[in-house]
């Protein structure tokens, strides 16, 4: 299938159209030398059913610097059906690239910013493999914001904005909040895959693909409170860590439990935290919350809390989940921590081999999160739906490798909505030095 309808002529010299988008395009991932080339984006449509290998696709050809001939469609309606176009926002820092120094064996040359650019961009590829459409069009526009304030004002700009449907990223919280003020200004819709925040205000155009604490914090009190339903709630925390507010999980847990019912005790890492939590009784069951989402705190707090001799449940947020070396196989308490990601599936199973035997390389977050949300995405205009309807979102993230996406309001007192948030957690259970999905 053939992308671009018209391109003219390589052009030479500052004719050559890459001053106002960029777009990474890295030729077969798993090669030893792959070239990185600076090009004007190439719009994207997913496949239609019944293709022939006679019809060309354009994104598997050599990447070339080009002038492209393809007007960014309106937000009207055009014959045929409406044009979707999609501006993903990544930090591919391309100035700071010699051409056709890359190799994927040696990553060294790239910066971190520009490796995880690279493989959501990646992902973001294969879910438009993936996907098959008879009738959706869309265009989709990768853009380069270096992950700088001056930079993303400068590209809102420039094509392909304002003529934009939806917005993915950025995918660091630095250019989230003038992200989400040009969306809401804009009324486009903006997911950001990665960085949340629950500070943003009156904004229902913006969509947290991965949960604020105030979509987390609810998921943790209710399964704690419907798994241990007569236990009162024992909260440790840091109340010199700025980044953590109690306040929030308080307004939380206050819906679930009487005040009498939980109580918060403010402790440092350094405390004698064992002493602290030592209760007469020491043959009771416990149910235990660390707040926190720094390792620095929970890791020595799950430490000290190993000689109690009560049985304790212990929860965690979402971010210890991930870090390594938690607390060992032989660890006497019960650990549990949730998060939006299940890479125990078997879609993801399958996806893991494809891409290693694509790329030579596991793939991590950034590639897994591309894949999912641009899925979900296409599968979403395809059935022509928002991104506020999850009536269908079962079956529209039935290819989904390792997040689902369930948007729902998350409201201010006056009723309004502040932003959207992904509703979908799992619940995690530590045991055997890793954590294993806990099925309903």
């Amino acid at each position: 299938m053939t992308l671009v309808q018209s391109l003219r002529q390589l052009l030479s010299g500052n004719k050559i159209l890459i001053c106002f988008i960029v777009s990474v395009v890295i030729t077969s991932c798993g090669t030893r030398q792959s070239g990185i080339q600076k090009t004007e984006v190439v719009p994207i449509t997913p496949k239609k059913k019944n293709t022939t290998a006679a019809q060309e696709d354009s994104l598997t050809r050599k990447p070339t610097a080009i002038d492209i001939e393809v007007p960014v469609q309106p937000r009207t309606k055009t014959e045929g059906g409406k044009v979707y176009n999609i501006a993903v926002i990544l930090p591919f820092n391309l100035d700071q690239i010699a051409l056709n120094v890359y190799a994927d064996d040696t990553t060294k040359v790239l910066s971190t910013d520009t490796r995880n650019a690279e493989a959501f961009y990646t992902g973001c590829m294969m879910a438009r493999e993936k996907f098959v459409s008879e009738n959706l069009k869309t265009n989709v526009y990768f853009v380069d914001d270096k992950n700088d304030s001056a930079t993303i004002l400068s590209l809102f700009k420039q094509k392909p904005f304002p003529n934009v449907d939806y917005i993915i990223g950025p995918i660091y919280f630095k250019n989230l909040p003038l992200a989400a003020s040009y969306a809401k200004k804009n009324q486009v819709p903006l997911i950001s895959p990665f960085a949340n925040s629950m500070y943003i205000k009156d904004n229902p155009f913006y969509f947290n693909a991965y949960p604020s604490l105030k979509t987390e914090y609810p998921f943790m009190i209710e399964k704690i409170k419907s798994k241990f339903p007569d236990k009162a709630l024992e909260v440790i925390y840091d109340a010199e860590d700025s980044s953590e507010s109690i306040i929030t999980l308080k307004n939380v847990a206050e819906k679930y439990y009487n005040r009498s019912n939980i109580i918060y005790t403010s402790l440092q890492s350094t405390n004698d935290i064992a002493q602290k939590m030592y209760k007469q009784d020491t043959v009771s069951e416990r149910v235990i919350f660390i707040y926190s989402s720094k390792d620095a705190y929970v890791k020595p707090v799950l430490s000290k809390l190993r000689s109690i001799k009560n049985e304790l449940n212990i929860f965690l947020s979402s971010v210890p989940k991930t870090a390594k070396g938690l607390t060992d196989s032989r660890y006497p308490h019960t650990v549990y921590s949730y998060s939006p990601y299940n890479t125990e599936n078997f879609n993801y199973k399958v996806f893991a081999q494809k891409f290693e035997e694509r790329c030579k390389k596991k793939p991590d977050e950034f590639v897994n999160q591309g894949y999912d949300l641009m899925l979900h995405l296409f599968n979403m205009l395809d059935k022509q739906q928002s991104l506020k309807e999850n009536s269908s979102y079962m079956s529209m993230d039935g290819d989904n490798i390792q997040s689902r996406f369930m948007f729902k309001p998350v409201l201010n007192k006056g009723g309004g909505v502040d932003y959207f948030d992904n509703s979908f957690l799992y619940l995690y259970k530590y045991g055997n030095g890793i954590f294993s999905l806990v099925t309903p």
